[in-house]
């Protein structure tokens, strides 16, 4: 699933390409991936044009020029994919088959745009959703998310405050939108390796100086994850040549069987926890 480094490199991406840009026309190729009616979405769509993108959690909230909002959320498998003369700009779930054969079945809906470039939502899975919604509704997405891991309200105090009182184990914890918004499996995963935790330790388990650890593992994680532009397990690369290259970076995820890079002496184990695959050095996470 595509988390909150890939949904912000997704976002950057497409706030330098197709800003402003007027929508021509809008394709639905398969109906239940857009709430509400598709004639009013393709009304309100066409001859209206995206004025800013940003990021909530891991939801990509898209403001209108007719002040009305795009929300899409690429849960499992949701990509989007920019093309502009033949070049691509890619971003979301990884497609192991690197299909680039554009549209193709995993294709549902397609902006065209004036100048003959196309925004593609494709959805291996079809979990995702595109919505178009109004203020209010922009306002009870916000307000149903937790803080945002990477701003300045995520502070020592605060996360201490998050955890009080909570008995379940930091990895559900840490997956749960409800309190930190935008994590999911993999940097979870990261985080708590470089924070030395154990994924099943129980929230009302950790010390003062393992909070302050994880909160600093957690940020430094996903600063890195977007400098290196999100991990893909593929080949894709966009208009500039660039790859989501944090996989070279990844400790635990997916090097389950190997050993430790840290201690050396311990073997990565993978467990089911909090419903998901879960990584972690039985040696050297307490």
């Amino acid at each position: 699933m595509p988390e909150l480094p890939e949904v912000q490199t997704i976002i950057d991406d497409l706030n330098q390409t197709i800003l402003n840009k007027k929508i021509k026309k809008v394709d639905i190729l398969l109906s239940r991936i857009v709430k509400g009616t598709n004639k009013s979405f393709r009304d309100i769509l066409e001859k209206n044009s995206f004025e800013s993108i940003n990021r909530r959690g891991k939801y990509i909230i898209i403001s209108l020029k007719s002040n009305e909002f795009l929300v899409i959320h690429l849960r499992m498998t949701g990509q989007i994919i920019y093309e502009q003369d033949n070049n691509l700009i890619f971003g979301g779930h990884s497609d192991k088959n690197n299909n680039l054969n554009l549209p193709n079945k995993q294709t549902h809906v397609i902006f065209y745009f004036q100048d003959g470039s196309k925004l593609l939502y494709n959805d291996q899975r079809q979990f995702g959703f595109l919505e178009i919604t109004d203020k209010n509704g922009v306002n009870h997405l916000e307000n149903k998310l937790g803080v945002e891991p990477l701003s300045s309200k995520f502070t020592l105090s605060y996360f201490k405050n998050l955890l009080k009182d909570k008995k379940r184990n930091i990895k559900a914890f840490l997956l749960d939108q409800k309190y930190i918004a935008g994590l999911g499996n993999i940097y979870v995963d990261e985080s708590l390796f470089l924070a030395h935790i154990l994924p099943k330790r129980l929230t009302n388990s950790l010390k003062e100086k393992e909070i302050k650890n994880l909160r600093w593992a957690i940020k430094k994680v996903l600063k890195q994850a977007i400098k290196y532009r999100g991990t893909t397990f593929n080949n894709y690369k966009d208009a500039h040549g660039r790859t989501g290259d944090f996989i070279n970076k990844l400790k635990v995820y997916g090097q389950e069987n190997k050993k430790c890079v840290r201690c050396t002496k311990g073997i990565i184990k993978k467990i089911r926890l909090a419903g998901r695959g879960t990584r972690y050095c039985p040696k050297c996470q307490k």
